[in-house]
């Protein structure tokens, strides 16, 4: 009788995916100015993007350099399945897989900057990638093929890979925004404090 490879000693990568996914997701949730109704994420996004992008200004420049971003991560996905990339040059996952963190994380921020900006947090981004990077690879655990004649050694280094490399393209992100929320917080250079005798 045929068994499937879902049923093989493999299945410790989408059952581990899956539990990544959930504790991820339940972190994600505790930190301060985590948004709300994530139901409504992807129509916020939608929602958001087009007025700001309608506006002109400078958010608008930055809509139009993710959208670009997002364009390049895709061909770069379908160009790695189709011509055997991926097999054939080593770094090419890390790179989508990088980029794509990055990418994710980033339309989170400015999808929900005012909760970011309103709290003072953005910490929150981190887990989430986590928890969507998780949840990618369950879809491939359940839905793709080219794990099947992999051993479980190498399934596990590559998924523990994948989701390293997710996540450093959004902690990537967060550094860059929780920094600059930093400078905006610190007083500026030379100014004088309330309490600055004369």
């Amino acid at each position: 009788m045929f068994a499937l490879p879902h049923f093989s000693s493999r299945i410790v990568v989408g059952v581990g995916s899956s539990g990544i996914a959930v504790v991820g997701w339940l972190f994600a949730r505790s930190i301060r100015g985590f948004p709300t109704d994530p139901h409504l994420w992807l129509p916020r996004l939608v929602v958001r993007s087009v007025a700001d992008i309608r506006r002109l200004d400078r958010i608008a420049v930055v809509w139009m350099g993710l959208i670009a971003w997002s364009v390049i991560v895709t061909a770069l996905h379908f160009a790695g399945l189709t011509l055997g990339i991926y097999s054939a040059i080593s770094w090419w996952d890390l790179l989508t897989h990088s980029m794509s963190g990055f990418g994710i994380a980033a339309l989170a921020v400015l999808t929900h900057r005012d909760r970011v900006a309103m709290y003072g947090s953005v910490w929150w981004v981190v887990p989430t990638i986590v928890a969507i990077g998780a949840g990618f690879e369950v879809y491939e655990f359940v839905f793709k093929a080219f794990w099947h004649e992999w051993t479980l050694q190498k399934y596990v280094v590559d998924t523990v890979v994948d989701l390293g490399m997710n996540t450093l393209g959004g902690t990537v992100v967060t550094s860059i925004v929780s920094s600059y929320l930093t400078a905006l917080d610190r007083p500026q250079m030379g100014s004088k404090s309330p309490n600055h005798a004369e």
